[in-house]
């Protein structure tokens, strides 16, 4: 596969299987323009792009998102106990 060029229409795609948290990652992304898809305890997130530097901008959000959340889920689930 050839590497896209900077103009080029590109996307990534990150999978969490096995979560328990995986609603939750999902709903904590539902400002973020990323596709989710959400398959039972498992999570799926396709970032799109018209470039390769917005699409890495677009990534690194939902990213930090996903970390953000996930540090308040275990936080959440940690002051329940």
């Amino acid at each position: 596969m050839a590497n896209p060029k900077k103009s080029e229409r590109c996307s990534a795609s990150l999978t969490i299987a096995e979560s328990d948290m995986a609603a939750a990652l999902a709903a904590a992304l539902t400002t973020e323009g990323a596709e989710v898809t959400l398959d039972d305890d498992s999570l799926t997130v396709n970032v799109q792009s018209e470039t390769i530097s917005d699409l890495r901008a677009r990534l690194n959000t939902t990213l930090r998102s996903l970390q953000a959340a996930s540090e308040a889920l275990t936080e959440a689930d940690r002051a329940s106990q």
